[in-house]
């Protein structure tokens, strides 16, 4: 079985270089920007793997042809 290692909030909002409250105003909004949210319980998680690449296509898309 393949573990997955799972970040919150504070975790992923570092991760992504944006604050905490920018993350949630992205889960938050229709269509989600960002990477997707996971509810555990009564917790948001956030996959370390979704992020990575979310991060990955932002570049992506920054990239001039």
């Amino acid at each position: 079985m393949t573990c997955i290692r799972m970040l919150s909030t504070a975790e992923a909002s570092e991760r992504l270089g944006v604050s905490q409250r920018t993350l949630i105003r992205w889960r938050q909004s229709v269509p989600i920007i960002g990477p997707p949210p996971i509810r555990i319980g009564n917790a948001i998680r956030y996959a370390e793997q979704d992020v990575n690449c979310w991060i990955l296509t932002q570049r992506e898309k920054g990239k001039k042809a």
